[in-house]
This record gives C-alpha cells, sequence and structure tokens, in this order.
C-alpha cells in the first residue's frame, strides 16, 4: 500500500513548521503507510504496535499523523512516548534514503526490508545523524529526550 494524504493532510504539512523543523513529505508517507498497515492489523484482531483511539478511521490518522509530523501540534497524535519515538525512528529512517528507494514503492519486499533495517541500525547505534535530527525535531514533535523511556 502506498499512501497518497488526503487534501487536510496535505494542509496539515502545509502549515509554517518550527523553526528547527523541517518536515520530509516523503518520509511522512512512508510513516503513514507503516501506522495504516499497522491499525489495518489492529483493526482485523492480529497484533500491533501503536495505540489508536477507539473512534480512529484512516482520514483521521492520516490528518493526525500530518499534524503532528507538521511541527504544529505536537498533541495531534494520542501516543506514548515510546510509541513517539519508533514514529520519529521510521520518519529519519526514510528521510535519508534515496527517492528511488525501493521502499517508496511497497514495504513488503526484501530490498526494502534490508535498506529500513540498515537505517533502524543507524539509529539504535546513535548515528550523530539521527541525533541531530532527533534533537531538531524534539521540542515541535513533543518528542522525550533521548535516553528516556528505554531509547
Amino acid at each position: 500500500m502506498i499512501c497518497t494524504l488526503t487534501d487536510r493532510a496535505e494542509r496539515a504539512l502545509a502549515q509554517p513548521p518550527s523553526p528547527s523543523w523541517q518536515v520530509n513529505p516523503r518520509a511522512v508517507r512512508f510513516v503513514t503507510d507503516i501506522v495504516l498497515d499497522d491499525f489495518h492489523t489492529a483493526q482485523a484482531g492480529g497484533g500491533y504496535v501503536f495505540s489508536y483511539d477507539r473512534q480512529e478511521t484512516d482520514d483521521t490518522l492520516t490528518v493526525k499523523l500530518a499534524r503532528w509530523f507538521s511541527g504544529t501540534d505536537a498533541r495531534a497524535i494520542a501516543m506514548e512516548p515510546p510509541e513517539k519515538q519508533a514514529l520519529f525512528g521510521f520518519y529519519w529512517a526514510a528521510s535519508m534514503m534515496p527517492a528511488n528507494s525501493p521502499c517508496f514503492s511497497g514495504m513488503v519486499n526484501d530490498a526494502c526490508q534490508n535498506e529500513l533495517s540498515l537505517w533502524m541500525a543507524r539509529e539504535a547505534d546513535d548515528d550523530p545523524r539521527f541525533v541531530t535530527a532527533y534533537e531538531a525535531a524534539r521540542p515541535a514533535l513533543g518528542l522525550p529526550t533521548i535516553g528516556a523511556n528505554g531509547r
């Protein structure tokens, strides 16, 4: 599944961001795809990673993620700090991938999994680029400090 952001979500991303935070729309679409896949799994009764409001829909979730990533509303998504950290980790990985990454044409393939794993390992090793990006985004996204909540 490849996400196309709704008009409302596109407008949320167009909001003026925090001065230290510059949003990457391609990375937001990537994370939205991940979250929607997890959301659909949760709706089907399977295991899931993130928390969702009871009345959540694809559209409301997409808009909330876009608003959160825009940096204009750190409380747009009602997730725990470790969940927000995970979202940012996926976002950062996607922002580091080249535009022709296989992950932007579909996440369910070995090439994407290999590339995503590479970037997630760099994040886990506190790659200085990740730490810099995280600290720049932290105030706008309401992220906890690095090291908090088991990270």
